[in-house]
């Protein structure tokens, strides 16, 4: 059983009634004229290139791929592990020198430009209009890496071989599902994940393949993977990339963030004044929790709640402390974010369940960083699955990243601090500020990360807290079907 891709299908769009053969910039119109969008000249622009590449798919008749030998991915007896390692199968991979030599027939699109400037939206409206002729697969890129990563050892406990090449499979796989390949924030952090990409995107960008790639990033190619151990065998993969593809910068200066939608009541924290765990506050917090868990179960005809509910991820058991399973799941912050959770826990959580209620999340400092960044992780989980959250926390959001000597024992409370005037001043040649459009106060409180990455990643998820708390967000949630999964 294959388990690289999902099946259903991981988009952000939610109607369902699709014109036969209709373009990207008729999509676009149709949107714009029922007031789904706003029209945007630089958009607009982009979408020309679009429409361009639906009407090269129209008649695309991608390459027949055949699964490869298992034996012939096997190392050799009698050769090392050193020599394994560099060579690690006799299947013959194509050179990377030839694909940079020629065009292939259809190429793809990398799409790069700032937060909140419409790429995740326009990839959507190509994805939608895809010709039905060819298969698709649309996935956040960090989610692709989650099943590839998965995939991968499922075959060599499959063929019992731990130094089984994986690879040629995996690229075999995906082509036989997907001629059309949508990754959503395209990045490259991690050395092993560099160099698995490398060489499968080699294989799936060959005539021989011929997988049609469209990335959304907010990096040029030329950035990816930048100052990463081993760079310079990466190179040769963004070489392809922008080879292979048709790379488009969308410098929008409309930052759709910032649009203002209607605030719904999803974030529960106290007033001025009124202590997290007074009895007035903890009244109105039970209120708030009941009445959402049940807002979100309400398409639940048992109504059933579950507790010490278990998914299984890799192989072992997930605790959700309680559930409506697939409609609902709450958990304490510390029960999400105070255990050793991984990606993969908080994928399989948003894949699982369409909403969430996450309590008692107290102020947060340096010193709890591998918390912090365990909830960045599941926050991205549940944003790019359209998931919905409902919290109880000790202050809203903007101001729950504390200074570790502010805080008071417990950390549902602060000491009063005189913050030293023009303090914030600091920050606003912050690249956060200045490339990205972040507050300076986001900036500053993303400082206690060192990493870039992590910095951006902080500074991105206060964002998708605001928009996840609008109107617009809490009631286009992506439906369920009559199984529990997510369309």
């Amino acid at each position: 059983m294959r388990l690289l891709l999902p099946k259903r299908i991981q988009t952000r769009t939610f109607h369902f009634t699709r014109i036969l053969h209709e373009n990207p910039l008729e999509l676009y119109n149709r949107r714009i004229e029922s007031g789904r969008l706003r029209d945007d000249p630089y958009q607009r622009k982009i979408i020309t290139d679009l429409s361009l590449l639906h009407t090269a798919l129209n008649d695309y008749k991608p390459p027949k791929v055949t699964t490869p030998s298992v034996e012939d991915l096997k190392p050799k007896v009698g050769v090392s592990k050193f020599i394994s390692k560099l060579f690690p199968s006799s299947i013959k991979e194509p050179d990377i020198e030839s694909l940079l030599e020629k065009d292939n027939e259809v190429k793809g699109i990398y799409l790069y430009g700032d937060v909140g400037c419409g790429k995740t939206m326009l990839m959507d409206l190509f994805y939608d209009t895809v010709p039905q002729h060819l298969p698709k697969k649309r996935l956040h890129f960090h989610q692709f890496m989650q099943h590839l990563h998965k995939r991968s050892h499922q075959l060599k406990i499959e063929h019992n071989h731990n130094d089984l090449d994986t690879i040629p499979l995996l690229a075999s796989e995906i082509s036989q599902e997907s001629t059309v390949l949508c990754f959503d924030e395209f990045q490259v952090t991690d050395v092993a994940d560099a160099m698995l990409l490398r060489r499968l995107m080699m294989i799936l960008l060959s005539p021989d393949y011929g997988v049609i790639l469209f990335a959304t990033s907010n990096r040029a190619p030329d950035d990816l993977y930048l100052n990463g151990i081993q760079r310079k065998s990466f190179i040769p993969c963004i070489k392809l990339i922008k080879k292979q593809t048709r790379v488009i910068y969308l410098n929008s200066p409309t930052d759709y963030r910032k649009i203002p939608r209607p605030i719904s009541s999803v974030y529960k924290y106290p007033k001025p004044g009124v202590k997290y765990d007074s009895k007035s506050f903890q009244t109105s917090k039970t209120k708030h929790v009941t009445e959402w868990y049940e807002y979100f179960n309400k398409e639940n005809d048992d109504k059933q709640i579950n507790e010490n509910f278990e998914l299984e991820v890799w192989g072992r058991k997930l605790n959700v402390p309680k559930c409506s399973y697939p409609y609902v799941a709450q958990f304490t912050f510390e029960e999400l974010c105070g255990k050793p959770l991984a990606a993969g826990d908080y994928l399989t959580l948003a894949t699982s369940f369409q909403s969430f209620l996450i309590t008692d999340i107290p102020y947060l400092s340096i010193e709890v960083r591998d918390k912090v960044r365990r909830f960045i992780t599941f926050l991205d989980a549940i944003y790019d699955n359209h998931d919905r959250i409902a919290v109880t926390a000790a202050s809203n959001f903007n101001d729950l990243f504390v200074e570790p000597e502010d805080l008071k024992k417990g950390n549902f409370q602060l000491y009063k601090h005189q913050e030293s005037k023009g303090e914030e001043e600091t920050f606003e040649n912050d690249e956060l500020v200045t490339k990205h459009g972040f507050d300076k106060k986001i900036a500053k409180k993303a400082s206690m990360f060192a990493n870039d990455e992590e910095r951006f990643a902080f500074a991105r998820a206060l964002s998708r807290l605001s928009q996840m708390s609008t109107t617009d967000w809490i009631e286009n949630v992506r439906p369920l079907n009559l199984q529990g999964e997510k369309f």
